[in-house]
């Protein structure tokens, strides 16, 4: 058996009835975009557990924030980038940055594993990451629904402010803080 078909069987169990976008990334997109490059699928398992179960999982990817021309004041601006407002002369409106593009649990095993363990996961796969790649920005987007924000808020993402249609998808932006991106001394 192939390890493409391994993962088919893996993710053909996996249920999101809350949010079938979730379930459908998984099963009809995540292997696509794993061999495009153009994400990477985690999944959460328990490994005292005999059978490989996947709990949750979580897609990063590459993403460049786009804020409209005029729409923040250069302080905004600054923080965002993290140095200046300007770039050769013009108001800088792109920012590289790890986007968050799905997490979800396994509705099979929903009592076994929090939101905020998913969260927790994911953030410390984008901080190793971010060790050997760099970034500051992480984003989401998410259904304007209280408890979601609210999870994300209570880790430090933020709605980032603009005019959304009725029924879009919120933005959500965290940027990184120092003692979170450098990586700590190792003794020698």
């Amino acid at each position: 058996m192939s390890d493409e078909t391994k993962a088919q069987k893996l993710i053909s169990i996996f249920v999101c009835e809350k949010d079938v976008d979730i379930e459908n990334f998984l099963k009809s997109k995540a292997i696509q975009f794993e061999k495009l490059g153009k994400s990477r699928t985690f999944f959460i398992y328990d490994e005292d557990q005999d059978e490989f179960q996947v709990l949750a999982y979580f897609t990063l990817a590459i993403q460049v924030l786009k804020i409209p021309e005029g729409m923040f004041s250069g302080n905004k601006i600054k923080k965002l980038d993290g140095l200046s407002a300007n770039m050769r002369g013009s108001r800088i409106t792109e920012f590289p940055s790890i986007l968050i593009g799905q997490l979800g649990k396994n509705e099979m095993y929903a009592g076994v594993i929090s939101g905020s363990k998913v969260l927790e996961y994911c953030l410390a796969t984008i901080l190793e990451g971010q060790v050997r790649l760099g970034g500051r920005i992480v984003m989401l987007e998410c259904k304007d629904i209280p408890y979601l924000i609210s999870l994300y808020e209570r880790f430090g993402f933020n709605v980032l402010e603009r005019d959304y249609q009725e029924g879009a998808l919120l933005q959500m932006i965290k940027i990184l803080e120092e003692d979170e991106i450098i990586e700590p001394k190792k003794d020698v």
